[in-house]
């Protein structure tokens, strides 16, 4: 005899049930979007112990006659779809026709319905728990309603009763009780009542956020978790789970094309949280994680956020079901798409453009605490008292202690020079407010300036060249300009070659302050703003450095003597399958025994760094990736390396001229809002913070 048998049906359910009842959420996800698939504007549902004791979903939609009750707690038995087409087209949340069956096998299940007669002269349902709603008492009986032509149908452990009349309102009540009570394994292994609960609060969070326009209460052991009326758009539900500070801040994202729509709220980087959690994707109503959009979402914040922190994001998409698989796991939380790096790059486009066109700078929020508020007041009485020119004059206030500080040594020009400033006793750099653009200096000039096309990295002109003919619309420096000597160092090379023409933008126009020579304070027309100076530096390069590379390599010198660098064996691996990437941008490193490599081609305008340092955090980095990363996110490592590596530091001091093009480069560059880390660049405080600690208000 063979040992292959035909299983019996009730353990063919609880199989099932395996799949898609994992514990009392997966029991409610189901319940819920059986009743939006039925048309309901309204769904109650009520728990006790955490789902292990009863779950209760009553909605007003459609409801099934005699008939479709005895069919609906059979195996495979649907209304939605009706042949292999159908399967490809799917409209509907619920498809398989396994929910009711797989609870009923593992659970005493109860279904009490009336069919809807006319939609659109219903009455309005009654409040769960008032007396004209009650679905049944501790004994089971049914409590009389309404007409007679409601039924009730029980199965217990997969042995189904017989279909009995009952009195209901039009609609349906599901009721589960007892879950896992003939799978005491199962039953041991749920969580305590509270994190069950919690994962059924997630369960209807990502069913409730995509229908607005259904009314949705949750009831636990007799009190209220949510009550959510009907609403005319997602942030209104959105503040109702998460409360209206997250939903005030989000930024709303919209994309039409080629059959796709793309609507959705999503966080500015600066309240990105630490979890991926909060990355929320519905498609066609259907809550689903899919790893094109989640990796597009992570793209669209990259070098906005810091590691170790996620994106806010809430994506509904609208496409044709045809174009989309969803019946490609057991608890159908993926899809399939026909075209999956067509979505990838729409939904990154979305959320770029909106970047692109909103500031993202952070703002300060000032804590009401009388100390704290106290010492902020003092520490902008001496900061404005102390430290801000007086008008017209840019050297009008000396330093004050503290709080302007300036080395003994030259100025850091950011043109690519050092510059000697005898008289510049504060850095201050004002601009009076005028029609037009006033002219830049000849450093500013400088730095203002690319070098030509042909020669994207070439050294700055020299001094005569400069000064003595080589620009002709350039005037020489007056009397009491400086003339600039050779560099010092890479971040003043790396300023003067990549920083981009523009006119001075508007905040160079206004006045701007260099404070424990490391952060720029301009004020706004709406209060100050406190940059950075470093990471703003740094994400200009990094911009600049973007777009050259992707018109063609780095420019780079090949080395008289190359540099031979030791390493660890496993660095030196890593170089082959990075070739040609290192030679985009301009480095050429090959191996020279069993642990040293050779240097022999380096970027120019790099070649003032520690060589032998750069290239072993360079292996570092394309150990770290792997063999085959993706090369857009390897490439941004090392770009973003590059330019920090040449920007300004922390501690640098900067001429007026410095400042004032620093600001202007602000205006022309991308996500200016933050490093390529992710770290801000700049921070906002308002004049209304400003008159609060003033006690102005």
């Amino acid at each position: 005899m063979g040992q292959i048998r035909v299983l019996p049906q009730a353990l063919v359910n609880r199989i099932a049930a395996g799949e898609c009842v994992e514990r009392p959420a997966s029991v409610v996800k189901e319940l819920v979007e059986n009743a939006l698939d039925a048309g309901a504007g309204r769904i109650d549902i009520v728990v006790e112990g955490g789902g292990r004791d009863l779950i209760r979903v009553s909605d007003d939609g459609r409801g099934m006659d005699a008939d479709d009750l005895r069919l609906c707690v059979q195996p495979h038995a649907t209304s939605k779809i009706a042949d292999d087409d159908d399967l490809f087209r799917i409209h509907t949340l619920g498809f398989r026709g396994e929910a009711l069956p797989s609870i009923g096998s593992v659970a005493r299940l109860r279904i009490t319905t009336r069919r809807q007669a006319d939609r659109s002269n219903r009455p309005a349902p009654a409040e769960p728990g008032s007396p004209e709603f009650q679905s049944a008492d501790e004994d089971g009986a049914a409590q009389c309603v309404s007409a007679a032509d409601a039924h009730t149908l029980t199965v217990e452990g997969g042995s189904v009763g017989a279909l009995q009349p009952a009195g209901a309102p039009p609609g349906t009540v599901v009721e589960v009780r007892d879950l896992f009570f003939n799978v005491p394994a199962r039953r041991r292994f749920l969580r305590t009542p509270q994190t069950e609960m919690s994962n059924i609060t997630e369960q209807l969070a990502r069913i409730a956020l995509p229908h607005p326009e259904i009314s949705f209460s949750l009831v636990h052991g007799g009190r209220v978790v949510y009550r959510l009326p009907a609403a005319a758009e997602q942030r209104k539900r959105l503040s109702d789970f998460y409360g209206p500070e997250l939903a005030s801040v989000l930024m709303p994202v919209a994309r039409a094309v080629e059959g796709l729509r793309i609507d959705g709220l999503v966080a500015p980087p600066a309240e990105c949280r630490g979890s991926s959690k909060w990355e929320y994707l519905f498609v066609n109503g259907r809550y689903v994680r899919d790893k094109f959009v989640s990796h597009a979402v992570k793209e669209a914040y990259r070098s906005l956020i810091q590691p170790g922190q996620y994106p806010v994001s809430f994506l509904f998409v609208t496409i044709d079901p045809g174009a989309v698989d969803v019946n490609v796991h057991p608890m159908k939380m993926e899809v399939r798409w026909r075209d999956s790096n067509f979505i990838h790059g729409q939904v990154l486009a979305a959320i770029r453009e909106l970047f692109l066109r909103t500031n993202l700078d952070r703002r300060l929020r000032t804590p009401e605490s009388d100390d704290y508020r106290e010492r902020v007041r003092s520490a902008m009485v001496d900061y404005f008292t102390q430290a801000r020119p007086a008008a017209g004059s840019a050297a009008a206030v000396p330093p004050a202690s503290g709080t302007l500080h300036r080395s003994a040594g030259p100025p850091l020009d950011l043109t690519g020079e050092l510059a000697t400033h005898p008289g510049d006793a504060s850095r201050v750099a004002h601009r009076p407010q005028q029609s037009e653009p006033p002219a830049v200096s000849p450093p500013a000039a400088h730095l203002m300036r690319l070098p030509a096309e042909s020669a994207p990295f070439a050294p700055p002109p020299s001094h005569a060249e400069r000064f003595a003919g080589g620009a002709p619309d350039e005037a020489p420096p007056a009397a009491n300009e400086p003339y600039p000597t050779a560099r010092s160092d890479a971040a003043r090379r790396a300023a003067a070659e990549l920083v981009g023409t523009a006119a001075p933008g508007p905040a160079s126009r206004q006045t701007a302050i260099q404070i424990h020579r490391s952060y720029l304070v301009v004020e706004t027309a709406d209060g100050l703003m406190i940059i950075d100076q470093h990471a703003l530096h740094e994400r200009v390069l990094y911009e600049q450095l973007r777009q050259r590379i992707a018109q063609r390599p780095l420019e780079s010198q090949r080395l008289l003597i190359p540099d031979v660098v030791r390493v660890a064996p496993d660095r030196i691996a890593a170089l082959e399958p990075h070739a040609a990437t290192l030679a985009r941008l301009g480095i050429e490193v090959q191996p020279a025994g069993p642990n040293t490599v050779m240097l022999s081609a380096f970027p120019t305008f790099l070649e003032r760094l520690d060589r032998v340092g750069f290239v072993r955090g360079l292996l570092d980095a394309l150990a770290e990736h792997g063999a085959r990363p993706e090369t857009d996110s390897l490439v941004h490592h090392l770009l973003d390396m590059m330019a920090c590596k040449a920007a300004v530091k922390a501690g640098d001091e900067l001429t007026s001229a410095e400042i004032a093009a620093l600001l202007s480069s602000r205006e022309l560059a991308e996500r200016s809002s933050n490093c390529p880390h992710g770290r801000p660049t700049t921070l906002h405080l308002t004049l209304r913070d400003l008159e609060r600690q003033f006690k102005r208000h």
